[in-house]
């Protein structure tokens, strides 16, 4: 099951956006308010996966297609729009009650993960530790909407982080067998902070892509004191770890390298932030990230 939620998750996007411009196409509309409010409850829809959807298994540059897709649909379906008889009234040109829900339901999804972006509470702010390319939030944010499975394990302010291809993908193919396929593993992890090691484990093996080790969550792992907090880096690479507890680090030093070990499907950097022993917000040279964030380093 585990190795095929990579396909789930790339559909996910592509079938919703797909299914609600199909769906916008083959309405019959009587009226104006009626055409508008089908409009709305769809573009809601459409907003939703644009935000919320994890493009990076298609590629992050096919939600801004599938934005151009809905404003030619909905064009499109407005001139072709069946407009009521002169002073005749049917049920056909009333509102219908479901777009109004869609279009409020979707509309309070749509405020809280753009509101992700804006964390409450106290934040970390560090350099980003990752050096060569453009990097992409696959999950992220201060909401359930857009940070589900770590506000689930109650690990909310963590952050994971993948590394994008020319064509926007983490991966030539949608659900590759080799670690080797994932542009970040192996990629080289630095330190945001200065600081010293707390605690460090490298021993753990890289997990064929889809077979999580739920015994050793982080897997192999680096916490980092730093001035403002401590700061666990988790799924790194057996045998690339390059400092032990009580090391120095600087900023911008080379920790390690980026795996797949511990409860992971696939490669990516988990990284999340404590203070005085609570979870902490992380932000990167002032910028708060959530899904769909890119950071392009050079």
């Amino acid at each position: 099951m585990s190795e095929s939620l990579p396909i789930v998750f790339g559909i996910y996007p592509v079938l919703l956006s797909g299914i609600t411009l199909i769906w916008l196409l083959r309405l019959q509309y009587r009226s104006w308010p009626n055409w508008a409010a089908w409009v709305l409850a769809c573009g809601s829809i459409i907003a939703f996966a644009f935000i919320t959807g994890p493009w990076v298994y298609t590629s992050y540059y096919l939600r801004y297609v599938f934005l151009g897709l809905f404003a030619l649909a909905a064009v499109f379906s407005y001139f072709r729009m069946k407009r009521s008889r002169p002073y005749s009234r049917t049920r056909g040109d009333r509102i219908s009650i479901a777009s109004v829900l869609i279009f409020l339901l979707f509309s309070v999804l749509n405020t809280l993960a753009i509101a992700s972006y804006y964390p409450s509470g106290k934040t970390l702010d560090v350099t980003f530790p990752l050096k060569s390319g453009t990097y992409y939030v696959l999950q992220g944010g201060d909401s359930i909407v857009t940070n589900p499975f770590h506000a689930l394990a109650d690990t909310k302010q963590a952050i994971d982080i993948v590394k994008l291809n020319s064509l926007g993908k983490q991966t030539d193919d949608l659900a590759p067998r080799a670690l080797s396929a994932y542009q970040i593993f192996g990629e080289k992890l630095y330190s945001p902070c200065q600081g010293s090691i707390l605690e460090v484990r490298d021993s753990l093996p890289d997990n064929p892509p889809g077979n999580p080790d739920i015994k050793h969550p982080e897997g192999n792992y680096i916490v980092l004191k730093c001035l403002m907090g401590n700061i666990l880096m988790a799924h790194l690479r057996r045998g690339s770890i390059k400092v032990v507890p009580g090391d120095a680090a600087t900023i911008g030093q080379p920790l390690a390298e980026i795996g797949n070990s511990g409860n992971t499907l696939e490669p990516h950097l988990h990284i999340e932030a404590t203070k005085d022993g609570k979870p902490v917000w992380l932000s990167f040279n002032g910028l708060s990230l959530s899904i769909n964030s890119l950071i392009t380093r050079k």
